[in-house]
């Protein structure tokens, strides 16, 4: 049950990320990641880890909160080879937006870096540098014909 709840809490915040909505979207991926973590499904993790890159992408321009969500990318994508699952193609679009974003604020050599970091750090390393961090600063879309998901 905890699964499918991860994986709506997903999808919820890919929308959310979408319509320009950063601190919605990482809300939602950060239940998403306690809601797969419990029951220990390391695909609910990468799903969460490549949504949050995802949220912090929209909110990220520059620095560090760039830097840490192509690391978040690099993890994921170590995870899910040391998983054997790659990336579905129905899921590629979501990775290459994030990335898209990040290549930009970052430009190609510090993207690749910080991918390279993500990789080489530990999935439960990355998790716990997430939950110190907190959410993104951002304070609500970045578009402003993006309508609220939830109600204030």
């Amino acid at each position: 049950m905890e699964i499918g709840v991860a994986l709506i809490l997903a999808q919820l915040g890919y929308v959310a990320e979408m319509r320009g909505d950063a601190p919605l979207a990482e809300s939602l991926h950060r239940d998403g990641l306690a809601a797969g973590r419990r029951p220990g499904d390391p695909r609910a993790l990468v799903l969460a880890l490549e949504g949050l890159a995802g949220a912090r992408s929209v909110a990220a321009t520059m620095g560090d909160r760039a830097s840490g969500a192509a690391a978040l990318l690099g993890t994921a994508a170590a995870l899910r080879e040391s998983l054997g699952t790659p990336l579905h193609p129905a899921e590629r679009h979501d990775v290459d937006r994030a990335e898209a974003r990040l290549r930009a604020a970052l430009g190609e050599e510090a993207f690749a870096a910080a991918l390279a970091h993500g990789r080489a750090l530990p999935p439960q390393a990355q998790v716990a540098l997430i939950e110190r961090t907190g959410p993104t600063s951002a304070t609500g879309p970045t578009d402003p014909a993006a309508a609220p998901l939830r109600s204030p």
